[in-house]
């Protein structure tokens, strides 16, 4: 695998933080991953495999509750818990944070709150502002994972100037496009993490025979997909720079 200081490189160039959700089976170590509420296939939090980790509500599972996720933050003493949220009716997701909010109050779990928002992202931050105060949250854009790129940077320009400079803003299942790369390359504050899935989703091992380990090897292209991602969100990618090789020290 590529060594951690080369990887740490495009880490500390990287505009916003990139946390890898989906299953690769905790193969690999990723600086910052996302993993669903009581999933049977498991978290993969362990420091080992991760530096921040962020546990996500099981949208797949409805029977998984704000309590169960407050909770299991607890047990593996998550970064984050991502509170749940009622995809596509904005007032049902702002009455379900609002519980989840009330429940946290008194909660052992002292991490950060991720508030999922739906459209209007704008409208459901507003009636949302008056119950963070003094609490430690990030604001996600949700809802929007399936649109085209200006749709979710259309959303996120809206909610930063809502909420302003100081607010930490989340893209929900955003992954890694070059128009996207390009707009937070050129305005580094509009967000300040995303999260994708899809280098694991859409990893094959068809080509590979037998039955046992084939995850290992999935990880590992999963991987390859993520640095390729990760990089695109550094200066790294300039577009405007040239790309001609005289040497292979240049690629250094």
């Amino acid at each position: 695998m590529i060594r951690r200081d080369y990887v740490q490189r495009l880490i500390d160039a990287a505009r916003v933080e990139y946390y890898a959700s989906g299953n690769d089976g905790g193969r690999t170590w990723w600086p910052w991953r996302m993993g669903k509420a009581c999933a049977p296939e498991g978290t993969h939090h362990e420091p080992e495999k991760c530096d921040t980790f962020i546990l996500d509500s099981n949208f797949s599972d409805e029977s998984v509750t704000n309590e169960d996720v407050l909770n299991q933050a607890v047990d593996i003493d998550a970064d984050a818990a991502v509170l749940a949220d009622v995809y596509q009716d904005a007032a049902e997701t702002v009455a379900a944070l609002k519980d989840g909010l009330e429940l946290a109050q008194d909660h052992a779990y002292d991490g950060t709150l991720v508030l999922p928002l739906q459209p209007p992202h704008t409208r459901c931050a507003q009636q949302l502002t008056q119950y963070t105060r003094d609490v430690d949250v990030w604001w996600a854009v949700g809802g929007v994972k399936d649109e085209p790129a200006a749709v979710k940077i259309d959303a996120t320009r809206q909610l930063r100037s809502e909420l302003g400079t100081h607010a930490h803003i989340h893209g929900l299942g955003f992954g890694v496009t070059p128009e996207l790369a390009r707009v937070i390359q050129q305005n580094p504050r509009l967000l300040d993490s995303i999260d994708n899935s899809s280098a694991i989703m859409n990893t094959q091992a068809t080509d590979l025979t037998g039955t046992k380990e084939k995850m290992t090897v999935m990880a590992a292209r999963a991987t390859e997909k993520r640095l390729k991602n990760l990089r695109m969100l550094t200066p790294f990618a300039d577009p405007e720079t040239d790309t001609t090789q005289t040497s292979a020290a240049e690629w250094l």
